[in-house]
């Protein structure tokens, strides 16, 4: 299944001052497994080139929210050097049926600090984040797949994401047209800081992500796919 702090709800803004050439967007998904509605999404950012911030505040819908509420609220901050995201500040808040994964992380030359955050499961090893250098947040991470991409560039990522527990990584590659746009094939996978009986139940999960011609000349995001612990998950794009 999709990472639960990618399952993410209200993603609204987070930068403050305005600055030339400053792009703001904003999008709205559905999350689905075995076809039915899991959780609701919009996604915004505030992007001038040179730096980044972002808000997403996770939320239930459906059915699932009858019997698992859950709202997770995450924040991210940071800046863009030749098309690299690095993060600076990372935090998120979790009620419900997502307790347990609250943090707040700081980023300093590509290792994360650890503020706080909530304890993690017993039976879970404890992750150091210096052995991960150049790790991103999750948060910063959902913003890479999910923004638009220049056509040369889509399908081209490979990164390592640290939520203040875990250690993940994320590649896509593989573009492939299917009518007039493209479909890439990903791979997520558990890393360090998973109990063991987690990684003997699945260490990786394909997904596959589908960009179709936006109106900016780039391509747009409008569906994630993966086959999940609970049945086929999907993201789509609403608007």
């Amino acid at each position: 299944m999709l990472p639960r702090y990618v399952v993410s709800g209200l993603i609204a803004l987070w930068l403050a001052a305005p600055v030339a050439a400053q792009e703001t967007s904003s999008a709205q998904y559905t999350i689905s497994v075995s076809g039915l509605t899991a959780g609701k999404m919009t996604l915004a950012a505030n992007h001038d080139g040179a730096s980044y911030a972002l808000t997403s505040n996770t939320a239930s819908a459906g059915l699932a929210g009858l019997f698992r509420s859950f709202s997770v609220i995450t924040r991210a901050q940071g800046a863009e050097r030749d098309g690299r995201l690095i993060p600076a500040r990372y935090s998120a808040q979790a009620d419900g049926a997502r307790e347990g994964r609250g943090a707040e992380l700081a980023f300093k030359g590509g290792v994360a600090t650890v503020v706080k955050a909530d304890a993690p499961a017993p039976e879970a090893p404890v992750v150091d984040p210096a052995q991960h250098n150049g790790a991103i947040d999750p948060l910063t991470g959902l913003y890479a797949i999910l923004r638009d991409a220049d056509p040369a560039r889509a399908c081209q990522l490979d990164f390592k994401m640290f939520d203040g527990h875990r250690i993940s990584r994320v590649t896509l590659s593989s573009p492939a047209a299917v009518g007039d746009g493209l479909m890439c094939q990903g791979v997520y996978r558990r890393i360090d800081g998973y109990p063991a009986e987690e990684l003997a139940k699945r260490g990786s999960f394909p997904f596959a992500v589908t960009y179709r011609p936006a109106e900016n000349g780039k391509l747009r995001v409008t569906e994630v796919s993966m086959d999940s612990l609970f049945g086929p998950a999907r993201m789509t794009r609403d608007n």
